[in-house]
């Protein structure tokens, strides 16, 4: 077997076990609501229709909605992959962050029904995350102006220890 096929099989059953495994976790993680309609604004599509909701980041990283109460928060869970690790094995930080950036622009975007763009984003790493864990993100509106909005999330992991906590201004984006 040549090297590239070699590694096509690798990444193949590598994505099927993390696939399993992304569902089983799904299983235990349940939401508050049935959150399937959750991204389906006809109103929004047909003034914004270049925005991608969910967004791509979210699906690709098998991201779960697990509460929402508009204006006030959100909860949204990620299960943790091998090919999102760092070379000692744990999550890497920036897909954290990415994790985060979409809990909060979902949060943004869910209560004003309008997009919103991370002008920054702070994040303060705890503690390490091992794949096959999930992690679930807990995101807050802390002000909210006209154009500009301050969130700010807690990280725990699967175990409930607290792994990260992150701090994002965010402007509402006229296109």
């Amino acid at each position: 077997m040549g090297v590239t096929k070699h590694a096509e099989t690798l990444c193949s059953s590598t994505l099927q076990r993390e696939v399993a495994m992304a569902e089983e976790q799904s299983d235990m993680l349940m939401p508050d609501r049935d959150y399937s309609n959750f991204f389906i604004d006809p109103v929004f599509t047909e003034k914004y229709p270049a925005v991608k909701l969910p967004p791509p980041t979210f699906v690709a990283h098998a991201g779960k909605i697990l509460s929402f109460e508009a204006g006030k928060n959100i909860s949204v869970a990620f299960p943790v992959r091998e090919f999102q690790t760092n070379p000692v094995g744990t999550l890497q930080g920036g897909i954290l962050s990415s994790f985060i950036d979409d809990a909060f622009g979902m949060l943004c975007f869910a209560s004003l029904h309008k997009p919103c763009v991370s002008i920054d984003i702070n994040v303060n790493f705890i503690r390490p995350v091992k794949p096959g864990l999930f992690v679930v993100i807990r995101a807050d509106f802390k002000a909210k102006g006209r154009k500009l909005l301050q969130v700010s999330a807690e990280v725990v992991s699967g175990n409930e220890k607290l792994v990260a906590t992150a701090t994002s201004n965010l402007m509402v984006y006229e296109l």
